[in-house]
């Protein structure tokens, strides 16, 4: 197991049972590889929840992800078995319970975040939109996520000082009455950002790793915005917005009023959880767009 996973932070919140999980997994890779007859193919890797281990089955490169007990895993599986490989990473096998999935091998060291942004943005915009199937009932909308900005952020601002000018938190707050009206509902990848797009063997581009939502593509803009801002600059917030406008065919109004509400209210909660450098990233953003 790699010392880097261990040694998170998060594990600390976790607790005793953080700590059993994290010594059971070389156990738990064992037994898995067992059961799906998989042979240890490569150094493992991690994120900030997962183990992730290269195998292979006879002659077929694939992965084994064991990952920490979360109720998203869930609809994680849900959307990867609605996508069926398309555009997404193919689902092998999966024990949900265990929180074991088995899929397609990609090329961990070629994601979009290494892609120069002209080239980035069209690419994850374009597979936004062919990844907006039709949603599954009993998944939480966007509406409802704009609905709770609007109950919330004004408290969030009050108890943390007041950090942005009373402008900007009304503006938000007007923008998240409005945005919850939305009625429009596709399947929405909840965690689609620059990383989380990998090649296959082939050369395409796949995405891993989703968490989903029902509601409209544009509340998926703001991610792709701060998750390169060092790169974007305020300068060209506008221009990745339009271009992502026209990679996933989106309603560039709509899209620039979920762009600023969702970098309000990240900039709050980024306060809230001690962040340092994504609360100033959403600054520049909501300065640019107001």
């Amino acid at each position: 197991m790699p010392e880097s996973l261990r040694g998170l932070g998060r594990w600390q919140h976790e607790g005793e049972a953080g700590s059993r999980w994290l010594e059971a997994l070389p156990d738990t890779v064992y037994e898995w590889c067992q059961r799906w007859n998989l042979e240890v193919d490569g150094r493992p890797m991690h994120g900030y929840n997962s183990l992730v281990v290269p195998v292979r089955r006879d002659s077929e490169p694939l992965a084994l992800k064991v990952t920490w007990p979360d109720l998203q895993l869930e609809e994680q599986v849900l959307a990867l078995r609605l996508w069926d490989g398309h555009d997404a990473v193919r689902l092998v096998d999966v024990d949900t319970a265990a929180g074991v999935l088995l899929m397609q091998r990609l090329d961990h060291n070629r994601s979009l975040r290494e892609v120069p942004l002209e080239e980035a943005v069209p690419v994850i915009g374009s597979l936004l939109r062919r990844l907006a199937v039709e949603p599954p009932a009993g998944l939480r909308s966007t509406g409802a996520i704009a609905a709770q900005h609007r109950r919330e952020l004004a408290g969030h601002w009050q108890d943390l000082g007041r950090p942005m000018p009373r402008r900007t938190l009304d503006c938000g707050l007007e923008l998240a009455g409005e945005l919850s009206s939305d009625d429009y509902s596709v399947l929405v990848n909840n965690d689609l950002h620059y990383e989380q797009v990998l090649r296959t063997s082939d050369g395409d581009w796949t995405v891993v790793d989703p968490m989903i939502v029902s509601g409209v593509l544009e509340f998926q803009v703001a991610p792709l915005l701060w998750s390169r801002f060092d790169e974007l600059g305020s300068s060209r917030v506008e221009w990745c917005i339009d271009a992502l406008a026209d990679a996933a065919d989106l309603d560039r109004d709509r899209a620039r009023k979920w762009a600023l509400l969702r970098a309000v209210e990240y900039w709050l909660w980024g306060l809230k959880a001690g962040l340092t450098e994504d609360p100033v990233r959403c600054q520049y953003i909501a300065e640019a767009l107001l």
